[in-house]
């Protein structure tokens, strides 16, 4: 196994995507979460019959209790959101806020909350009836009421792109620098590693990228990379494919490898 790097979070998924397992029911949601709380703290005997959680499942969420941990969840439509402002102040849970499509519209509530938000800054067509409200403009609008913004991408298979996503969101009004603290500074703080992660500063790990230009714009590149301060190889599958079939006219077909006679 792998020892994460900061604690531990708890990811969880309302509205839309999660209707089916509440019986179609977004009230029954926030009553289903108000019972797991109530277990977790006691509340309810673990012998009712009524009970949700076995001990296992109340110990591992009483540690996310009191502010104790990060809640990490899903959710876009704005009167949804309204409601998991509220859930957390009335049982102290500290939450962050994933896709949040919607989430312009309530910015002055998730500000005056001090809850982050991952914005998939290419969300911008109503998906669902979660996301009737998307906009390229949501980080942008965000940041202004003074939200903490990081980025997001719609799938781990499109983390590579991250970067770029971020870019998007500077195209359409978020200012540059909280493009950059939204890849780095912001999750840092959130996820509760920024004593080692996030920015530059004396103590911090040494994780550091050279790039040939502005890191947002997609065409850059990095020109080097050091983890823990030290540089490392820069070979990659990409760059041998590059290698093997960039070179310089010869009367062989190109499929034909750099050097063939």
């Amino acid at each position: 196994t792998i020892d994460p790097v900061g604690p531990k979070v708890l990811y969880v998924s309302l509205g839309s995507g999660a209707s089916s397992l509440t019986g179609n029911s977004r009230a029954a949601q926030w009553m289903i979460l108000d019972q797991l709380v109530a277990e977790a703290r006691g509340r309810m005997s673990p012998d009712s019959k009524f009970a949700m959680l076995n001990p296992m499942g109340r110990a591992a969420l009483a540690k996310f209790l009191d502010n104790r941990g990060l809640v990490m969840v899903n959710i876009n439509r704005a009167a949804d959101i309204v409601q998991l402002l509220r859930w957390s102040k009335r049982n102290n849970v500290r939450v962050a806020i994933s896709g949040g499509v919607e989430a312009w519209k309530v910015a002055d509530q998730i500000a005056a909350a001090k809850v982050p938000v991952f914005v998939d800054t290419l969300a911008d067509l109503p998906g669902d009836f979660d996301q009737i409200g998307a906009t390229l403009e949501n980080a942008a609008r965000l940041r202004a009421a003074g939200v903490q913004v990081a980025i997001q991408s719609a799938g781990s298979h499109h983390a590579r792109k991250i970067r770029q996503m971020a870019g998007n969101a500077v195209a359409n009004g978020l200012p540059w620098e909280d493009g950059l603290a939204a890849l780095t500074r912001v999750p840092a703080e959130t996820f509760g590693v920024a004593s080692d992660f996030g920015t530059i500063a004396v103590g911090k790990r040494a994780d550091l990228v050279l790039w040939s230009g502005d890191p947002l714009e997609v065409s850059t590149v990095a020109e080097q990379v050091w983890l823990d301060g030290r540089a490392q190889p820069m070979k990659s599958r990409q760059t041998e494919l590059r290698d093997r079939y960039m070179r310089q006219p010869s009367a062989l077909p190109r499929a034909y490898p750099a050097g063939s006679n």
